[in-house]
């Protein structure tokens, strides 16, 4: 069984030699977004993102997704390292020709998504590109405690911020099925900033599940076991959609494409807290397991499942050919009876 993400091996390749900030908390995969120590019991918290294959490969199609997307996607690395934001920056390539339409419904969404989170577009930069790309700089404040992907330790209780699997329902209808409405995914901002008096490590899901799984077990050297079944796990959609299409459970836990929500790790003596806490806040959560020793990923019949050999197979084989992925993606989840 492999226990390392070749998507983390082809980032150590390529950005493992940068010099990095002596103030810089985190090491490289270490948390959402980068971490550097400003003094006076502050944390700066920066992250870029942008979306690039998910407009190329007609996952988002829709101006006002592509937008609400550009600005979710950094807000939630912030919410996963539990910071307050400053702002954003922007950062846009728009087409020669592109109807002002287009740009209008791309604005809405850009400025309804910083509505929703309070934050504000601080600057960027646009340019004219062949095709639309959208990318976001987002900007924080930690004080005095910060989330990273490392710190958990055996007997911690792993949750969820929800239930998993619709941004894998998403993905599946809008390029297989051509039916999929609008996706917008809310970043757990407030959450992040709750976790930080509670979490022992935290990441986002917008990979997927098993890939944020992956990243926690390899860069902790732990297990996790489930102590729900894996439909509990899911949201109702995964369900439905699976019995229209005949699809295995599992598939909308695969990646690459997530739904945005947390994983995270409380200590056991934290957990009362924790939750009453939450409650009080009206904070959801789902408690769904807990890190072991063994190194592996196991459902409650301590079947265990290679969550990195599901999380790899993407970058692995499709070269563009999604198609290809979903065949192979289908053959290995019943494999392993997900």
């Amino acid at each position: 069984m492999s226990e390392k993400l070749n998507e983390n091996n082809y980032l150590r390749f390529i950005a493992g030699d940068f010099l990095r900030s002596p103030n810089q908390i985190n090491s490289i995969f270490e948390s959402d977004a980068e971490l550097i120590d400003i003094g006076n019991n502050q944390v700066l918290a920066v992250t870029y993102d942008a979306l690039v294959e998910e407009i190329n490969s007609g996952l988002y199609t829709d101006y006002y997704q592509i937008g609400w997307m550009g600005v979710t996607i950094s807000i939630s690395d912030l919410a996963a390292v539990g910071a307050n934001v400053l702002g954003l920056l922007l950062d846009l390539r728009i087409p020669l020709e592109f109807d002002l339409k287009n740009i209008d419904d791309l604005n809405r969404g850009i400025e309804d998504a910083c509505r929703f989170y309070g934050c504000f577009i601080l600057g960027g930069d646009t340019n004219h590109n062949t095709k639309l790309q959208i990318g976001s700089t987002g900007i924080g404040i930690c004080q005095n405690n910060y989330l990273k992907r490392v710190g958990c330790n055996p007997t911690d209780v792993v949750y969820t911020s929800g239930k998993m699997g619709l941004g894998g329902v998403y993905a599946y209808q809008k390029l297989f099925k051509n039916e999929a409405g609008l996706f917008l995914p809310k970043a757990q901002l407030k959450l992040g900033q709750l976790l930080c008096n509670y979490a022992s490590c935290c990441i986002d899901t917008s990979d997927g599940f098993f890939p944020a799984i992956g990243q926690i077990m390899e860069l902790n050297k732990i297990g996790i076991t489930l102590e729900i079944p894996i439909t509990t796990l899911l949201h109702s959609n995964c369900e439905k959609i699976c019995e229209t299409n005949n699809l295995p459970s599992g598939i909308f836990l695969a990646g690459p494409h997530g739904e945005y929500e947390l994983l995270f790790t409380v200590p056991l003596k934290k957990v009362c807290d924790f939750e009453a806490y939450a409650k009080k806040m009206n904070q959801l959560y789902l408690r769904i397991g807990h890190i072991t020793t063994q190194r592996a990923f196991c459902k409650q019949n301590n079947q265990c499942i290679d969550v990195f050999e599901i999380s790899n197979l993407y970058g692995k084989i499709s070269n563009g050919n999604l198609q290809k992925y979903l065949e192979e993606l289908l053959s290995l989840i019943k494999k392993m009876k997900l």
